[in-house]
């Protein structure tokens, strides 16, 4: 129906069931790489569609075409033409963890191994030290792979380091960490607000989930007691299994009660084959995540939580490839594109590997990164080619198409369309709001009504 418009990446969907409505009766108009949304009517939609094959059928259905078409300020992150482009950077401490986590995507490459200070060095040296040209701030995260808090005194000697070779410079970076919250001390806490280190805790909130799923919920709690009692700023990162997906409103409730003073929430999907026996169960799984967690953003809202999920919330991102790429150094003193596959031990490790440190040096292997980059995009993806969702989905992440079959995929898509359908309505609803004082849905069915 709309081929002419989607060539110009201008999209019709209908939107008319979200109102109450059959689904042509309204349609939500958007272009990704404008920045475009509104609201039409399937009329509308037809003559915008014959303008955009070169036939004007009025001067309104023109003037919205080019208003389309206009460019927006919109950052749209493009595929990196080598590992040079990167910014984002995974520090991998070890491969040693003190939970068993149900859904622990490195459980494969467990070992006593540890990376090692020189490679971190080659790192930052090659950030910092160089000369190469700064283009986007440096996300410097250590995560993954192990407990990254099992080496505290490899985390402090790097950021110690970082900031020793960066006084006095401008360049601009930020370092996170991201922990399972049982190993957390008032001296890690004072050296981490000191140094200005985010960090976010993986943490299931409930403590029935917490000891099935993670373990150690009173070690965790208490750690967040005194976390919240220094004023340390941090967040708190859920991933969700089909056991807990559904009481995402009741762990809203725990945070307000509980810990009155966290005010940052994190909301993930589970990647792990294991759990979803077909691909109905993942469908299910996704849609309950969808529905539970528009409910409990509303909840926090209330309480004044930041509620957030890059799972369903990508409207603000515009991208060809759902991740940008990444320099993850493993403690195999190899450089991985995905923190989530880091060991040898690991199945497809070394489809994802495109360097290492050697002789003091990182060295990039260029062919390898581009056969990483060059998959897994909005390019390559058939499902990809003529959907409305493609630049915020970026076409999928690429552990995930390793990870699961078609018809998995189907089922990550359909969500990926909802979520973001869900989002455009949102954004219009507001914006009507706050232009008139009234409700968007009862002037739509008020409009239909009328007709």
């Amino acid at each position: 129906m709309t081929e002419n418009l989607n060539s110009k990446e201008i999209y019709a969907i209908a939107a008319g069931d979200l109102w109450g409505l059959q689904p042509e009766d309204a349609y939500l108009i958007y272009a990704p790489l404008g920045g475009h949304i509104s609201l039409a009517s399937q009329e509308n939609v037809e003559e915008m569609e014959k303008c955009a094959a070169g036939d004007i059928v009025s001067d309104q259905a023109a003037k919205a075409l080019a208003i389309f078409q206009a460019k927006g300020k919109v950052t749209v992150h493009r595929l990196p033409k080598s590992p040079e482009e990167l910014y984002q950077i995974d520090i991998l401490c070890n491969y040693t963890c003190n939970f068993k986590c149900i859904y622990c995507y490195s459980a494969a490459g467990r070992s006593q191994g540890e990376v090692k200070f020189e490679h971190i060095k080659a790192i930052a040296d090659y950030l910092f030290l160089s000369g190469k040209e700064q283009t986007n701030p440096y996300i410097i995260n250590f995560s993954g792979g192990g407990e990254p808090l099992i080496s505290f005194p490899l985390i402090k000697r790097t950021v110690e380091y970082i900031r020793e070779i960066t006084e006095g410079t401008d360049y601009r970076y930020n370092i996170g960490l991201v922990t399972n919250g049982s190993l957390i001390t008032p001296e890690i806490i004072d050296f981490f607000a000191e140094n200005k280190v985010d960090m976010a805790v993986s943490f299931e909130i409930l403590q029935d989930l917490q000891d099935k799923e993670r373990g150690s919920y009173d070690k965790v709690e208490a750690n967040i007691d005194m976390m919240l009692e220094r004023d340390f700023p941090f967040g708190i990162r859920t991933t969700f299994t089909p056991d807990s997906v559904g009481r995402m409103e009741e762990m809203i409730e725990k945070v307000h009660n509980r810990f009155p003073k966290l005010k940052k929430v994190v909301f993930d999907v589970v990647l792990a084959p294991s759990l979803f026996p077909t691909s109905d169960a993942l469908r299910e799984y996704y849609d309950t995540f969808l529905r539970e967690y528009r409910k409990a953003k509303k909840l926090a809202h209330c309480y004044g939580i930041i509620l957030e999920s890059i799972a369903v919330e990508t409207l603000a991102m515009v991208r060809d490839r759902t991740c940008e790429g990444k320099i993850v150094l493993t403690p195999a003193g190899t450089i991985s594109s995905c923190a989530r596959v880091s060991s040898p031990k690991e199945e497809g490790y070394a489809r994802y590997v495109y360097g290492r440190i050697h002789g003091g040096s990182v060295e990039f292997d260029n062919e390898a990164f581009g056969n990483i980059i060059n998959s897994s995009n909005i390019y390559t993806e058939p499902q990809c080619e003529h959907c409305f969702a493609r630049w915020n989905c970026g076409g999928g992440c690429r552990l995930f198409h390793d990870s699961f079959s078609k018809e998995f995929e189907d089922a990550r898509c359909a969500c990926e369309k909802e979520a973001l359908r869900l989002e455009l309505a949102d954004v219009l609803a507001s914006r009507f709001e706050s232009q008139t004082g009234r409700s968007l849905e009862s002037h739509i069915k008020h409009s239909a009504k009328r007709k």
